[in-house]
């Protein structure tokens, strides 16, 4: 597939769904872009998990509540939907049978795994999602299992022609976390995924959502931009976005105030326009990811009621405001919506004809 990384990450995408909605009651708006976090069970143990501290809670939806929250995705016109972490989403039964619910109703559906429990049985839906982003940790064997502690090394490699091989228009793309482990085997790691048949590489440096002490130290950092640097000539820029990773300083997130560049009286813009919502497996419903378990920001909770009662109620709106308050005092930090936001505030006298509408925001 001839897939340029560099469309697929541009917050740009975000513009065309922000003109949509700008006139809209925002009371009635679904929601864009769906994260389904359905347990916090997984095959792996990795040390750099962003989930890792959430994950000893344990917890996971039912399939009567999986069941429900289908429906009302699907009745809500929810664009798209991310099956993605938590845990390993791929362990959840039948897993494939609702994502192909979601697809059959014309639902975007795409999954983030590990790829250790794909079998052919599941290509009816990974055939037909809009792509598959498998977690690959590194070249090297002995790193490999000191990362996982695990010993499915070969799956990271042999993911791609299995989902391939049944047809289909489906990207299959590789995202490898740079943590204090692998950090050395960028270069390495990128020529074996594209030589495995990825269609694109993702490199994630390590974002310590929980405090742990997984994020990588300023030396660290440092090697890995002289590593990039002495090798940028080598990636094909459309595959990866290691020139993204080296312009960050290493870092996931641009560190720079975002009130430089967004000004927006507003507050949040990717929250006022409904863009997102997370689905944890504790049955809570979040707005942005680095608040998930956090139980001033939950706007509600599939145990005591279904998510389309949940969302556009009282309490969404009163969390999107204390969002909003956060967001112009500038506490917000590790949140995609801060790109999106900017690209929005800049785009307010564009012309947005020739913007490609992607909703996985």
């Amino acid at each position: 597939m001839n897939v340029d990384l560099r469309e697929l990450l541009s917050t740009d995408k975000a513009i065309p769904y922000a003109v949509e909605r700008m006139h809209d009651n925002q009371l009635c708006l679904p929601p864009l872009a769906v994260e389904l976090h359905w347990t916090s069970d997984c095959n792996y143990d990795c040390v750099h998990c962003s989930y890792g501290s959430r994950r000893e809670t344990k917890g996971k939806l039912t399939h009567p509540q999986i069941e429900c929250l289908v429906d009302d995705l699907i009745d809500l016109k929810a664009e798209a939907v991310y099956i993605s972490g938590g845990g390993e989403p791929t362990v959840v039964k039948d897993w494939d049978k609702h994502a192909s619910r979601l697809i059959d109703a014309g639902v975007q559906v795409s999954l983030i795994t590990n790829g250790v429990a794909l079998r052919e049985k599941h290509l009816h839906a990974l055939s037909r999602m809009n792509y598959v982003a498998v977690s690959i940790y590194s070249d090297d064997p002995e790193q490999y299992v000191k990362t996982t502690d695990s010993r499915f090394y070969d799956v990271q490699w042999s993911a791609p022609r299995l989902i391939k091989s049944n047809g289909g228009d489906v990207i299959v793309g590789a995202r490898c976390v740079i943590n204090k482990i692998n950090y050395k085997n960028i270069v390495e790691i990128y020529n074996r995924a594209i030589s495995s048949g990825y269609d694109y590489v993702i490199f994630i440096p390590a974002v310590d959502y929980e405090g742990r002490g997984i994020d990588l130290s300023k030396k660290e950092q440092k090697e890995i931009l002289d590593i990039i640097n002495s090798s940028i000539d080598s990636f094909d820029q459309s595959k990866t976005n290691l020139s993204s990773v080296l312009s960050r300083g290493a870092w996931h997130y641009e560190q720079k105030s975002y009130r430089e560049e967004d000004g927006s009286p507003l507050g949040c813009s990717a929250i006022h326009f409904r863009f997102n919502a997370f689905v944890n497996y504790c049955g809570g419903i979040w707005l942005c990811q680095p608040h998930i378990g956090n139980a001033r920001y939950s706007i509600g909770n599939l145990h005591d009621q279904g998510f389309s009662k949940i969302w556009n109620s009282a309490n969404h709106q009163s969390v999107i405001d204390a969002l909003h308050r956060d967001y112009r005092a500038g506490f917000c930090k590790n949140c995609r919506s801060i790109g999106f936001n900017k690209a929005i505030a800049k785009s307010r006298n564009s012309d947005i004809s020739t913007l490609k509408k992607d909703p996985f925001v």
